[in-house]
């Protein structure tokens, strides 16, 4: 299927000095599918490296110069792409960091790229790697997830469960730390989180995201996105969903104690990509979050395999998810299904997001499966 497109391309803001751009369908780099609102974006394709696996590039983090950083997790090491042919997209790959530990989490601030994997926080500054931590908890379980600096200058890292249900020994496991801008001085600032794949600050709060437990495909609604708050409890392994109701397979557990997630999302969407976007090339989702859905496994019935966005209202509270790839213009095709559009091969699916990253114009690039990476532009 293809969108009819025009020069709203032109009309639409854009962030200063930003690339004045040709009309979608006019450029190289222009893809279809996966299926997206023409009436908001142009969908692009930035790379295309299977080189790499399944896992060839996974964690983004963009630059204030716009070089666009990527991790390769399985091979130890971390990409920085940069716009070599002037058409406004970082397309050629140079290696800046290997032999890391499962690199998996990415992000830039100060001059510097924060990389979280396995046990380490590394830092990239002026080309020199430095580890500033390594002894996070990481031995089994779930991967060291993502890295964000916080206003107060202070690293946040989200470390996964060391299973899927259990009673951590550790705790922190399954919980978000804290570091000086040195790595020093660990603390937990929050538990009760399974796998909190990424985090993200808004507005001076922050976000992360979790998923339910194996085995819970048929209870709606119990991913989650969560506004962490100092001491807080998310209530894993105990407790589920909104309500934070008692988890059956839990023990007893006072799950009022639990903070309930700020949002549910759809059982096993798997969130694993989560970025603020304040800028204003699409003033629509000003001041929203990007949340990357990996997808669920095994199962008939597909549910994430897409990029959504997650808008406020006037308390500050966040807004149902919308999907924003794979969507439809419009019309009669907006009635399609989602799991329809995937299986008719208009979608993500087979293959799955990983993370989302904002460049400095507001463009919002996406990593996919297989070593692509793809941009969402007007």
């Amino acid at each position: 299927m293809r969108f009819a497109f025009a020069w709203l391309a032109f009309l639409m803001t854009a962030a200063p000095h930003a690339p004045a751009l040709p009309p979608c369908d006019q450029r190289p780099t222009h893809i279809d599918p996966p299926w997206v609102n023409a009436e908001h974006w142009c969908l692009e394709l930035v790379i295309a490296d299977d080189s790499g696996g399944e896992l060839g590039f996974t964690a983004l983090a963009a630059a204030p110069d716009g070089t666009l950083y990527a991790a390769r997790p399985t091979a130890g090491a971390v990409y920085a792409l940069r716009d070599a042919d002037a058409d406004g997209l970082p397309e050629s790959p140079t290696l800046v960091a290997e032999g890391l530990t499962l690199p998996n989490g990415l992000t830039y601030a100060d001059d510097a790229l924060y990389i979280t994997g396995g046990s380490h926080l590394y830092r990239l500054r002026s080309g020199q790697l430095e580890t500033l931590v390594d002894d996070l908890p990481a031995d089994t379980g779930f991967w060291t997830g993502g890295v964000a600096v916080g206003g107060d200058g202070r690293l946040y890292v989200a470390v996964g469960a060391p299973c899927d249900f259990c009673q951590p020994d550790d705790p922190a496991r399954g919980a978000i730390l804290s570091f000086a801008p040195d790595g020093s001085d660990r603390q937990i600032i929050a538990r009760g989180l399974r796998h909190p794949a990424d985090i993200a600050f808004l507005n001076g709060a922050l976000w992360t995201v979790d998923t339910a437990r194996d085995g819970l495909f048929n209870e709606p609604d119990l991913d989650e996105l969560n506004r962490v708050t100092p001491g807080a409890h998310f209530g894993w392994p105990y407790c589920v969903g909104a309500a934070n109701r008692l988890d059956w397979q839990a023990v007893a557990f006072d799950c009022a104690q639990a903070a309930p997630p700020a949002l549910t999302l759809p059982t096993h969407s798997a969130p694993t990509g989560l970025a603020a976007y304040t800028a204003s090339a699409f003033p629509h989702i000003t001041g929203s979050l990007l949340v990357a859905l990996n997808g669920s496994n095994n199962q008939a019935e597909l549910r994430g395999y897409a990029l959504a966005v997650v808008t406020f209202d006037e308390r500050g509270q966040p807004e149902p998810i919308r999907i924003i790839i794979p969507e439809a213009t419009p019309g009669s095709a907006s009635r399609i299904p989602l799991q329809q559009i995937h299986y008719q091969g208009s979608g993500f699916w087979p293959r799955r997001p990983f993370d989302v990253a904002v460049s400095p114009e507001g463009w919002i690039y996406v990593s996919v499966g297989g070593g692509q990476i793809y941009a969402l532009r007007p």
